[in-house]
């Protein structure tokens, strides 16, 4: 063959195989990201991430919230190269980034921490990696029915930090609504959950309940502990909050004008706003008198799977809705969720009061945006957090149906000993 017939044909050659080359990138990466949220959550995001990076296609599952650990485990643990993005509940990051289900996104670190506060920042590390990114954050607020109180002839509560209420005076107040017809006076909306409960026991000064060297050392039935669990008994005993209902209708109870104050979070507004003749208004979360103002914070995060197929497409996702500004803020869209970015807090915080009624609308910035930045109390990292928590929720459920709080305790530390003893 001649050698330039032959130059020719192999330049073609090598023409094609680039042009093939450039088809096969052009073909759009799909990645997947796991959660426990509707769709409609992350549409936005997803939406404005695949107008940004059009060969990038993210396809949204979902699970229920207590499949979502064990399918990540699962799923990563058997090295499942289809599994890219998925959400991560803060206190599970040390049990899971010790097993190596977490991508070190160490990468990330000067822009998370630019972004976030150092509470914030803390929850997505162990061992001083940074093994997630901030998605959202939360708080709680004291919600009251105005009419409830008015009969009462009890004066509002106000947003002023130096009127925040103590404990045994929001249970006083209470029992006077329940004199004037409420049917319950005080109650939590996850009325035995650790993560609701647990600014009892670190506003009276007991601590988180896990101590020592990476948190794996239990603490729950020291005298503080003890204390504030029996002011927790209390609320039942006394018949200020119920026993028999069941945790998801507890809400209900208060938009039906039933409960005269109510702890719980952002997310109840909506129904509360669309419940039939309900006025109400919100307040700062009570504390012990002596002790300090304490609220729950945290919330989830996102994780990178160490074996994504994509993971160089699956990091560029998890920084769109994390540690860009416009999109973290395009998740709190659908729902009140609050932004973990503190460059979208702003405007996410002033969106959401103009949707509330007038006179809730400021009031509920104020707090949010106090507690946020001066009262906030993480759950306590560690790699036995799953444990310690179930074990938790067990004793709190056990003294809300009746049992001797300082003996319910007793039992909890002994179990939890045993158990994060085999877990080191």
């Amino acid at each position: 063959m001649h050698m330039l017939k032959r130059a020719a044909i192999v330049a073609a050659s090598g023409l094609l195989a680039l042009a093939a080359s450039g088809a096969a990138l052009a073909e759009p990466v799909t990645i997947r990201f796991l959660t426990q949220n509707k769709v409609e959550v992350f549409k936005p995001s997803i939406d404005a991430f695949e107008k940004a990076h059009p060969n990038i296609k993210v396809e949204f599952q979902t699970v229920p919230f207590d499949s979502l650990t064990p399918q990540i485990e699962a799923r990563v643990g058997a090295r499942d190269p289809g599994l890219d993005v998925f959400m991560v509940d803060s206190p599970r990051i040390p049990a899971l980034s010790t097993k190596g289900y977490l991508l070190n996104l160490n990468e990330f670190q000067a822009r998370a921490k630019a972004v976030t506060s150092k509470e914030a920042y803390g929850v997505l590390t162990h061992k001083n990696d940074l093994f997630a990114l901030p998605l959202w954050t939360s708080t709680q607020m004291m919600f009251y029915n105005k009419a409830l109180l008015d009969k009462a002839g009890i004066p509002h509560p106000t947003t002023d930090e130096k009127a925040r209420l103590t404990y045994a005076q929001v249970v006083d107040l209470g029992k006077k609504a329940q004199a004037s017809g409420a049917k319950w006076g005080f109650m939590f909306e996850q009325i035995t959950r650790y993560y609701q409960l647990e600014p009892l026991f670190t506003s009276i000064g007991g601590g988180t309940g896990l101590k020592g060297p990476d948190n794996m050392e239990p603490d729950v039935n020291n005298p503080k502990w003890i204390e504030a669990s029996k002011f927790y008994a209390s609320l039942f005993e006394q018949n200020v909050a119920p026993r028999g209902i069941p945790i998801n209708q507890l809400a209900a109870s208060f938009a039906a004008g039933e409960t005269a104050f109510f702890v719980a979070g952002p997310w109840n507004i909506a129904a509360f706003d669309a419940a039939q003749g309900l006025n109400y208004g919100v307040a700062l979360v009570p504390y012990f008198a002596g002790g300090k103002p304490s609220t729950p914070t945290d919330s989830w995060t996102i994780g990178v799977n160490p074996y994504s197929g994509h993971k160089t497409e699956a990091k560029l996702f998890a920084e769109f809705i994390t540690l860009n500004a416009t999109g973290n803020g395009l998740t709190t869209t659908y729902t009140p969720y609050i932004t973990s970015n503190n460059e979208a807090f702003g405007p996410y915080i002033d969106a959401f009061a103009s949707r509330l009624k007038p006179d809730v609308g400021p009031s509920v910035r104020k707090v949010i945006s106090y507690e946020l930045a001066n009262t906030t109390v993480s759950r306590p990292r560690s790699l036995g957090y799953l444990a310690f928590e179930q074990v938790l929720n067990n004793a709190f459920s056990d003294i809300r149906n009746g049992a001797d709080p300082k003996a319910t305790l007793d039992k909890a530390q002994a179990q939890l000993k045993s158990t994060l003893s085999r877990i080191r």
